[in-house]
């Protein structure tokens, strides 16, 4: 019983760092490295938990400030 719930904990771990992986390759990234993001796509789907690894340290452009900035006008509305 133990050994069923262990095995279905870790299929459940591996679902989904496939479904995070996939999203981030798939759906959030704008460019990547080194390959095509189909590309991506299928090495994160052949190389579990390998290829999502690869992809987060190698092929994914990280930036700095990705969520947009707030500008003044927005955080303090005017008084009238």
């Amino acid at each position: 019983m133990l050994a069923a719930l262990a095995l279905l904990l870790g299929l459940a771990l591996l679902i989904g760092w496939e479904i995070l992986c996939l999203g981030q390759v798939v759906v959030l990234a704008e460019r990547v490295r080194f390959l095509p993001r189909w590309l991506w796509a299928v090495a994160c789907l052949i190389f579990i938990p390998l290829g999502g690894i690869l992809y987060l340290l190698v092929g994914r452009v990280w930036t700095r400030g990705a969520t947009p900035s707030l500008s003044r006008s927005s955080r303090c509305p005017t008084r009238i």
